[in-house]
């Protein structure tokens, strides 16, 4: 019995290994097909484009034109909407607890305590935090889930799970070796649990990074938002006052 025991746990410690070493080469190899230390470099970016909001019955808001400015790994100001005066604008810098929402003429206000979890959940399931630090993070326990199943055969999933138990699984392209999409569950503030997917395409290489240009989201299986990325800059060194209260235009 112990030796079975024995070997039973060098087997375990093996397929651990190995699995540790799959899982590492995933990522590196992602990174390198996004650009390598171009990538890993990124700083800050300032993206421009439109994105389509969809309801329950597939219906889509219509075309919603947006500029976003994010300065890694928890600094975001995104300005949404088709006219100047009536745009949403969003401000959160985690790294003082602060965010603020100017809803066109009704003003500024301090993000609610639930914008603002919710917006700590958007920054922890970026592809950018999971790549630049998320899975080299020693707190978090990586598993090798293997290849898909059906249609997603050519994916391989890693599931990252962080010590509150939150579980995120990427699953990258066997061919491009570029990650597909992002996983991950909440809950609601009505207690309802969601299954919120993220889909990469459209990659195009700029200023030597690897970028989708599109993304695509879901909530439990149907589509909420379509992301279209037309312009797109990185390390401008985007200043400190557009990450402070949003101002209303005059």
């Amino acid at each position: 019995m112990l030796v079975l025991l024995g070997l039973i746990s060098v087997f375990a410690s093996n397929v651990q290994a190995q699995d540790e070493a799959v899982i590492r080469g995933l990522f590196q190899d992602a990174i390198e097909a996004m650009g390598g230390e171009a990538y890993l470099n990124v700083k800050d970016m300032t993206s421009e484009g439109q994105f389509f909001q969809f309801n329950r019955d597939g219906d889509n808001s219509g075309l919603i034109k947006y500029v976003d400015y994010t300065r890694l790994p928890d600094k975001s100001r995104h300005e949404a909407g088709n006219k100047k005066r009536d745009q949403e604008i969003s401000v959160f810098n985690l790294e003082k607890n602060e965010g603020w929402i100017l809803e066109g003429q009704k003003g500024t206000r301090e993000a609610k305590p639930e914008e603002m979890r919710s917006f700590r959940s958007v920054v922890k399931h970026n592809i950018d935090t999971i790549f630049h630090f998320r899975y080299k993070d020693s707190e978090n326990r990586l598993f090798y889930l293997g290849p898909g199943e059906g249609k997603d055969v050519i994916l391989e999933m890693v599931k990252i799970v962080d010590p509150e138990n939150d579980e995120t699984t990427v699953f990258f392209d066997r061919i491009s070796k570029l990650p597909a999409r992002i996983e991950y569950r909440e809950v609601d503030s009505r207690g309802v649990r969601l299954r919120l997917v993220d889909e990469f395409s459209q990659w195009h290489m700029i200023q030597g990074v690897n970028t989708p240009l599109r993304i695509d989201g879901y909530v439990n299986g149907r589509r909420s938002q379509q992301t279209f990325v037309l312009k797109i800059v990185y390390n401008t060194n985007i200043p400190d006052i557009l990450f402070s209260k949003p101002v209303p235009p005059k």
